[in-house]
């Protein structure tokens, strides 16, 4: 698959996951196994809603090697960091000290699989 037919397929499911996770959120009540299936939801919407974004950040900024693969990566990572937000606030566990640590595991993460990446 091209980039390009990569990036709208991304654009596609993210329209798709939004109408479905507002249709799901809408139709069922907050109960237990209903926040689970809406954050499994929220994950890959959340993916395919990065990944065109970073790509396109990506390529204001000049950077034209494996560019994809990196948008991915990063759109990934940012996700699980909205997802795993979204699960620590239902819990009642979520302050700015957990975000903070959580936003910096992350970051490190991109750093090193980019230092590695890049040998």
């Amino acid at each position: 698959m091209t980039t390009r037919s990569i990036l709208a397929l991304c654009i596609v499911l993210a329209a798709l996951g939004w109408v479905g996770l507002g249709s799901f959120t809408y139709h069922n009540p907050p109960q237990a196994w209903n926040r689970w299936i809406a954050l499994a939801i929220l994950w890959p919407t959340l993916v395919t809603t990065f990944v065109p974004l970073v790509y396109a950040a990506h390529l204001l900024l000049e950077r034209r090697d494996g560019v994809l693969a990196r948008a991915g990566r990063q759109g990934a990572l940012a996700a699980l960091f909205l997802t795993l937000c979204a699960w620590l606030r239902m819990i009642g566990a979520l302050n700015w000290a957990n975000a903070f640590l959580m936003v910096t595991l992350f970051v490190l993460t991109d750093v090193l699989l980019a230092a590695r990446e890049s040998k």
